[in-house]
């Protein structure tokens, strides 16, 4: 259920344009805020960056495959965020607010991303 509600959040920002200034900084001063964890923050960007590779993919295996890597990724930030004060109310928000920060420097390349995709595998493993 949290994978769902955070990559609704997510998944809201792959459809708008390039981020505005504004909203990229208040998502990450709301991330910097919570004081949301390393291993929660590492987590909840991959599942950000699969959750968009999931949207673009443009094969049934691919969009599956990294689909179910983005439900991982979420599923296992979820009790992370929890322990770091995150409200599960909030997730939907956090989900927002890294999908707008993934969107910038993956898709939009405003930035260097803050991960690798070999972060990301580890992660989950």
């Amino acid at each position: 259920m949290h994978r769902s509600i955070i990559a609704l959040g997510a998944l809201f920002v792959l459809g708008a344009g390039p981020a505005l200034a504004d909203d990229l900084s208040d998502a990450k001063q709301a991330i910097s805020d919570a004081g949301i964890s390393d291993q929660a923050d590492l987590l909840m960007w991959c599942g950000a960056a699969y959750t968009i590779a999931a949207q673009v993919a443009t094969d049934d295996a691919t969009k599956k495959s990294t689909d179910d890597l983005a439900t991982a990724a979420f599923t296992k930030a979820a009790p992370i965020l929890t322990a770091d004060g995150v409200a599960d109310a909030d997730f939907s928000k956090f989900g927002g607010y890294y999908g707008l920060l993934v969107k910038s420097q993956i898709v939009d390349q405003t930035e260097a991303a803050e991960h690798t995709q070999e972060e990301c595998a580890d992660a989950l493993k």
